[in-house]
């Protein structure tokens, strides 16, 4: 791998923050359920949801798209599930997000707009095609996970889609971290 990754704090500093904003609301979210009740933990995810927009707003220094989006989605989707005391609400959020994320990658294809090498390539240079593969993977993956978010909550008790839930988020930072890294790897592997 090469050494300007490996041995930049800065790089590394700036993933682990922009990580912690992204998945800090869900993990506080699974947290909240964990030790008190759907509803609370919907108020909760909603603030915390918030919190981190406007951190990550004021880090960037621009707008964030994909924070604003996932705020819009917990606000209006934890607004249903509390005044209609309905958690499907909040469980069917997931499932919009993971379809949203999917079209959006292969939107990016279709128009030979790469939003992972947008995002990514200041951290992660690599050609074109290797983006490309990359961001098949994450279709795949968003695909995946709305159809098993779909099929669980629909089929399983609130507590097993919360144990599937806190599984996804790990296994979600454990599959972007591993697919990243072995692109990453692969590219440099090439240019040797």
């Amino acid at each position: 791998m090469s050494q300007s990754f490996l041995s930049s704090p800065k790089i590394m500093k700036k993933l682990l923050l922009e990580s912690l904003l992204e998945f800090g609301p869900i993990i506080i979210f699974l947290l909240s359920f964990r030790y008190l009740h759907i509803y609370k933990a919907t108020m909760i995810l909603m603030v915390v949801t918030i919190i981190s927009t406007v951190a990550t707003y004021k880090i960037q220094k621009r707008l964030p798209y994909l924070a604003l989006y996932v705020a819009f989605l917990t606000s209006i989707f934890g607004y249903m599930t509390l005044s209609l005391h309905q958690p499907r609400f909040i469980q069917m959020r997931d499932t919009l997000y993971d379809v949203t994320c999917a079209l959006t990658l292969i939107l990016g294809l279709i128009t030979n707009i790469s939003f992972l090498k947008l995002a990514f390539h200041s951290a992660f240079p690599m050609a074109r095609r290797a983006w490309d593969r990359l961001t098949y993977a994450w279709i795949i993956f968003f695909i995946t996970n709305a159809f098993l978010n779909e099929f669980i909550r629909r089929t399983a008790t609130l507590k097993e889609w919360f144990d599937f839930k806190s599984t996804v988020v790990m296994f979600t930072i454990i599959f972007g971290v591993t697919v990243l890294v072995l692109f990453y790897e692969r590219e440099e592997e090439g240019k040797k």
